[in-house]
């Protein structure tokens, strides 16, 4: 009888805190609306794919809720707790994010938008701070974290490429880094009967590399555009960070496929190294 009513208070905590956030995102696309005057352009379409968006987190979370388990303790939460509902930020944001700069090419909402996007790719880094500090490490906060970074960069390349600010070869060799994530699950739920959300160091670092260069693509928006030269440079350099970071999860692929131990600078499954800190959640 307390199991049901733990999971019937987490079901409430769920519900609560998906509508919440869909009320917070409509009010912030609603002033970029009213700010940049477009109020009467996308408010439909987007609250319509806002809606549709939240609702289908909402049951993805429902029924994913006995994933709502701390590592540290092994008991099940009984709502969303504070790790979690940063990175819930990060998804909620993504359908807003992208009406907001489909609508910057006409409308001057482009320093606003950064503001956005910062605080956006900030919650990256809060949402691990909090989890290891406050002992808010749980499987489905991991699955949350790496389904958020993944989304909102290829919203973001899809976008960029839109704008042409990033080349078209940039644009298919962040898509092939993202889409091998869960294709390579994929095949170890079927050959193991079980995956368990995992990342590299160099992973980290690959996801860490591309927000910083969108940031500052986004940055030379603002300024009229980065030299050539310059922007060149980046890509090129953040490039390579991605081949090497596709090239690190084939290599991780192949030994998880081989049920090999991990590699050193891999995230242990428990959330803490093998000194027994805290390592953030992907």
């Amino acid at each position: 009888m307390e199991e049901a009513e733990k999971d019937k208070r987490l079901r409430s905590s769920i519900i609560k805190t998906v509508v919440v956030y869909f009320i917070v995102q409509c009010a912030t696309f609603a002033c970029f609306a009213l700010f940049g005057k477009f109020e009467k352009v996308l408010d439909m379409r987007f609250f319509t794919t806002s809606a549709i968006f939240h609702l289908a987190i909402m049951i993805i979370l429902l029924a994913l809720r006995n994933d709502f388990v701390s590592e540290y303790t092994g008991q099940k939460l009984e709502y969303v707790n504070k790790a979690n509902k940063i990175t819930l930020i990060r998804l909620s944001t993504l359908p807003t994010l992208l009406f907001l700069v489909i609508a910057a090419k006409e409308h001057r909402i482009r320093i606003p938008l950064l503001l956005l996007v910062v605080f956006i790719f900030v919650t990256d880094f809060l949402d691990g701070y909090v989890s290891r500090k406050n002992h808010e490490v749980t499987r489905i906060g991991r699955m949350m974290d790496s389904a958020s970074d993944y989304s909102l960069l290829v919203v973001l390349s899809l976008v960029f490429q839109y704008y042409n600010l990033i080349p078209a070869w940039f644009l298919i060799l962040v898509l092939s880094r993202l889409t091998i994530q869960p294709i390579f699950m994929l095949v170890l739920a079927i050959v193991r009967r079980k995956v368990e959300p995992k990342t590299t160091w160099m992973g980290k670092v690959t996801i860490a590399s591309v927000m910083v260069l969108y940031t500052i693509e986004i940055l030379g928006m603002l300024i009229g555009g980065l030299p050539p030269v310059l922007k060149s440079c980046l890509e090129w350099i953040v490039g390579a960070i991605v081949v090497v970071g596709i090239i690190d999860k084939i290599i991780s692929f192949v030994s998880s496929l081989q049920g090999k131990n991990l590699e050193v600078g891999e995230v242990e499954n428990s959330g803490r190294d093998s000194d027994g800190n805290d390592k953030k959640r992907t």
